[in-house]
Order: structure tokens, then C-alpha cells, then sequence
């Protein structure tokens, strides 16, 4: 098996598991469904938005990169550049005084991270050859 291959399934398979996982605990706290939004404590609005928007992105890269295309990689961007501007807006937050839990800030953190991979996975299986 190709380089370019193993890396497609690896994003692929990567990216359809952390979708799944990021609509579904965002639309569940949301819209509070089974009792989320109070498990989860002191959230903050701008991160749970932010992570819900970033999924729906992640679904448009899912879709590009089954069919092979190149401009898969663009909402990938556009859910870093969410990320990392939740993340400022959580910084904010944060030093207004506002409540929230210490593991939104690590869990953030790992997305923009996790975000960041999937998004050098998409690029790499999508780049034109040279």
C-alpha cells in the first residue's frame, strides 16, 4: 500500500470517529439532551458553538475527501481558525472572570491539535502530484 493511501485511511478512519464524537456531545449539550449540559459544568457557550461548528466542517472535509477532492482541506482551515479564536475568546473569558472548568481549556487544546494532524493528513492525500 501507498505512503499517500496509509495516510488517507488513517485520516479517514481518524476523522470519522472525532466527527462523530464532536457533533454528537456539542448537539447533545446544546440542546441538552440527556442531561449533558449539567455534566459538564461551567461551560462556555463560545467553545460548545465553536466545537459544533467545527464538526459540520469536518463533515465537509469527510465528503471532499471521499471524493478525492483537492479542496477538501479548506474547511479544515476554517475549523482551525474557529478553534484558535475560541480558544482566545475562552483566554478572554477566562481573565474577565467568568466561570469555567479546567478541562475545557486541555480539551480545547487537544482539538486545535487533533484539528491541526487531520489537517496535514488531508493536505498530504489531496496535494496535486508533482
Amino acid at each position: 500500500m501507498k505512503t499517500k493511501q496509509v495516510i488517507r485511511t488513517i485520516t479517514l478512519t481518524g476523522l470519522i470517529l472525532f466527527t462523530t464524537i464532536t457533533l454528537f456531545l456539542s448537539a447533545s449539550i446544546l440542546l441538552d439532551v440527556f442531561g449533558i449540559s449539567e455534566q459538564q459544568g461551567h461551560y462556555v457557550p463560545l467553545v460548545i458553538w465553536s466545537n459544533f461548528l467545527s464538526g459540520c466542517l469536518y463533515t465537509l472535509t469527510l465528503i471532499g475527501l471521499f471524493s478525492h477532492k483537492r479542496w477538501s482541506i479548506i474547511p479544515m482551515i476554517l475549523a482551525l481558525f474557529i478553534l484558535v479564536g475560541a480558544f482566545i475568546g475562552l483566554f478572554t473569558h477566562i481573565l474577565n472572570g467568568g466561570q469555567f472548568e479546567n478541562k475545557t481549556i486541555i480539551a480545547l487544546f487537544l482539538r486545535i491539535i487533533l484539528t491541526l494532524f487531520f489537517a496535514l493528513g488531508t493536505y498530504v492525500t489531496t496535494k496535486p502530484q508533482l
